[in-house]
């Protein structure tokens, strides 16, 4: 992934290009150490994907509907078709401006089993933070799935945007 100035982006957005170079850190590791281990966190990084691929298509309409995923197992099982669909997000994700955030829309996923899916109203802005942060914590599944592979993955790669900045305060004070 061709790093993207970040200071050159909105915050939300970069803290996305962040998880997508996370994501990218993940594929690399693996293929590194063992690419056969790919597939046990494939399925991971293609719901992360799909999220973000709804998010990005959706918004201009002002709908996204997060149960749509296309779930393409390519992604699960091809690192190079990872990378590519984790440069094709950055890329869009980076022709996003900060007066594109305050975009109304509708999100509306699935939120109990076999109930309807639910429709609430959002913005593109708060739907990023919560692509980002949903990220993070499929990376910390990753982690322990890599792991039980024997792949190591760097744990900072898990670490949640908030425990890096409480992290820092407690050493500017400690």
């Amino acid at each position: 992934m061709n790093p993207i100035p970040q200071e050159r982006v909105p915050d939300v957005v970069a803290g996305c290009l962040e998880a997508c170079l996370r994501c990218h850190e993940v594929v690399a590791a693996i293929v590194r150490q063992d690419p056969a281990a790919f597939p046990y966190v494939g399925p991971h990084l293609r719901h992360c994907v799909d999220h973000f691929g709804l998010l990005l298509d959706g918004w201009r309409s002002g709908f996204v509907d997060y149960d749509a995923r296309p779930r393409d197992v390519r992604l699960e099982r091809d690192p190079r078709a990872m990378r590519d669909a984790l440069d094709a997000i950055a890329g869009s994700l980076a022709a996003i401006r900060s007066t594109d955030l305050a975009s109304p829309l509708t999100a509306t996923q699935s939120a109990a089993p076999g109930r309807p899916p639910i429709s609430s109203p959002s913005r593109l802005d708060r739907e990023l933070v919560f692509l980002s942060g949903h990220t993070l914590h499929h990376i910390a599944i990753m982690v322990f799935a890599a792991r039980a592979a024997g792949v190591e993955l760097p744990s900072r790669l898990a670490v949640a945007y908030s425990t890096e900045a409480h992290c820092e305060s407690l050493a500017m004070n400690g």
